[in-house]
């Protein structure tokens, strides 16, 4: 009876080819929509998440500021700054702190041959290959004999090689930095485009020894200090950690945030979060109501189906079938129907994420497969057809058959 059933629910499409293909559009292209829609959200929120964690994963500046207003008079509000002890005293003091390097930034002119080019150069520490999560492409990364022997020696991004050495190999090779020579010991994997970044993009920068950075600059201080917790649910740890140790060192309250001023990847992420949680929960509402709306036309055609088959279902009454078997009858139907634009749309779906996703990009969102979407497509169809044919079944099963008899 069941296959009967099925059989009929196709015969009532070929025998509407139109009405069907039309119908059945509302479904297909929602249950796509569906799987397009909450996989390209899920799909900006990871590249979204990708372009802001290349400045780094999950990093946690910190920055000397001034003594807040509110805890000292006006007139004697101080700058303060960092030193190299002070991010010594942060990696030995804080429980929470995987890693923490000094930094210090400056613009400087850099020059190889002809070439004369005002590059981001930053003083950094051996630590800042972990925060800022670089490779090599050659060479080696600065060492803690360069930083102890304040050697003239300098790693270097892709893009500042391609603008001061054209393609030629670097290492091995010198630069000159505010008039003195410095030998590239190695260069950076392309890291591509941020969405992030403090200035500038990591390919356009040259990495040397923090002690030689001062030494150009001749003065102790460091700019900022770039840290990571060892796991992200220990952000706040890290930030409390960092205030009270270097606020004990510079003499300022704990309290104080215009003291020791924080940005936290992490905070800027997880509001990122929160917008994407909001953006794919629209998402998946936009989708199930444009299948719902395709259900509103399975509706129709299968109540056009009943006004044609009157005589079918009353001479079914006449002989002995129940109301019920009318009603799941039609149910069966009207699923079949649905269940035929859903899965056409699941493979739409499906089909349209693994082409966009062998597009090539970089920071273009790309639709991501998620198997509880699938699903979930799959589960409103169900509820779609089921909804859909309540109607026409209940409509059917309330036929007179004498009435239907005689009409016909």
């Amino acid at each position: 009876m069941l296959l009967e059933t099925i059989r009929q629910a196709l015969d009532t499409m070929r025998l509407h080819r139109r009405w069907a293909l039309l119908t059945m559009f509302g479904i297909v292209w929602g249950t796509a929509s569906v799987v397009l829609l909450v996989g390209w959200g899920v799909g900006a929120h990871h590249t979204t998440d990708a372009g802001m964690q290349k400045v780094g994963k999950n990093l946690v500046f910190i920055l000397p500021g001034r003594v807040g207003e509110d805890l000292t008079p006006a007139d004697d509000r101080r700058m303060l700054h960092f030193e190299i002890a002070d991010v010594e005293a942060l990696r030995a003091g804080a429980r929470h702190v995987e890693y923490a390097s000094a930094e210090v930034l400056d613009f400087l002119l850099a020059r190889h041959g002809a070439e004369s080019r005002l590059v981001d150069v930053r003083g950094v520490e051996p630590q800042m290959r972990e925060l800022r999560d670089v490779s090599l492409a050659s060479g080696r990364f600065i060492s803690l004999d360069d930083v102890r022997f304040q050697r003239r020696v300098a790693v270097i991004g892709q893009t500042a090689r391609q603008r001061l050495f054209g393609p030629r190999p670097v290492v091995g090779h010198f630069v000159e930095i505010q008039g003195r020579r410095f030998e590239v010991v190695g260069l950076l994997n392309r890291v591509g485009t941020q969405l992030s970044r403090n200035r500038t993009e990591t390919d356009e920068q040259i990495w040397i020894p923090v002690s030689t950075a001062q030494t150009l600059r001749q003065r102790d201080q460091v700019d900022l200090i770039v840290s990571r917790p060892r796991e992200r649910r220990f952000n706040a740890d890290l930030k409390r950690e960092a205030r009270r140790i270097l606020a004990a060192r510079l003499h300022v309250s704990p309290g104080d945030e215009e003291a020791v001023f924080i940005i936290s990847m992490i905070d800027i992420l997880s509001t990122f979060d929160s917008v994407f949680r909001f953006f794919n929960g629209f998402l998946v509402v936009l989708g199930v109501t444009t299948l719902f709306i395709g259900g509103i036309g399975v509706m129709n055609m299968m109540l056009v189906s009943v006004n044609e088959r009157r005589r079918e279902i009353g001479l079914r009454l006449a002989i002995g079938a129940q109301p019920s078997d009318v009603v799941v009858q039609f149910l069966v139907e009207t699923l079949v129907i649905t269940l035929v634009g859903g899965c056409a749309g699941l493979a739409l779906g499906l089909s349209g994420c693994l082409i966009l996703g062998a597009l090539p990009h970089e920071l273009v969102p790309v639709p991501v497969i998620l198997p509880q979407v699938a699903l979930l497509a799959l589960v409103v169809t169900v509820l779609v057809g089921v909804l859909s044919g309540v109607a026409p079944a209940w409509r059917a099963a309330a036929i007179d058959p004498a009435e239907a008899l005689r009409v016909e």
